[in-house]
């Protein structure tokens, strides 16, 4: 049986995307497709106050995910060339945070004194802005094809 994830990969990935997986140092190849997901599902909220349109999974990448510094390029190929015509940057960024999981309404108050689970999950955000005529040519345009 395939891991859950890769149906999740096909799905939001772009082939390109799917072949750079497990180059993440500490993220899993399953934690990176969801980071993947997850920021570029952040990078659709900033782009939508923009575009005010629908924005398909195949239509951004995510590459050059850096965990030392929690920051990836978003390259943009939208199918009707808005991102090229309003000259729109994306920059994401994510951090692995520990966090105490929720306590269930059946714990009891002595459940509470004991020491709290704790799981690790990630936190992403992203920015969208439109680039500057001059800065056209820095080499963060769309993706290839």
């Amino acid at each position: 049986s395939r891991p859950p994830s890769e149906g999740l990969a096909r799905k939001v990935l772009t082939e390109k995307e799917r072949s750079e997986l497990g180059n993440v140092e500490g993220v899993t190849e399953d934690e990176e497709v969801l980071l993947r997901f997850s920021l570029k599902e952040a990078a659709y909220k900033a782009l939508h106050p923009l575009l005010n349109q629908y924005v398909g999974f195949q239509e951004a990448e995510i590459h050059a995910l850096s965990s030392e510094v929690g920051s990836a390029l978003v390259r943009l190929n939208l199918k009707n060339g808005a991102h090229v015509r309003l000259g729109l940057d994306v920059t994401a960024h994510w951090r692995r945070l520990t966090v105490p999981v929720p306590a269930t309404e059946t714990e009891t108050e002595t459940d509470a004194e004991t020491e709290t689970e704790r799981e690790e999950v990630f936190l992403s955000s992203a920015r969208a802005t439109l680039k500057a005529k001059e800065d056209e040519e820095s080499g963060y345009g769309p993706m290839e094809e």
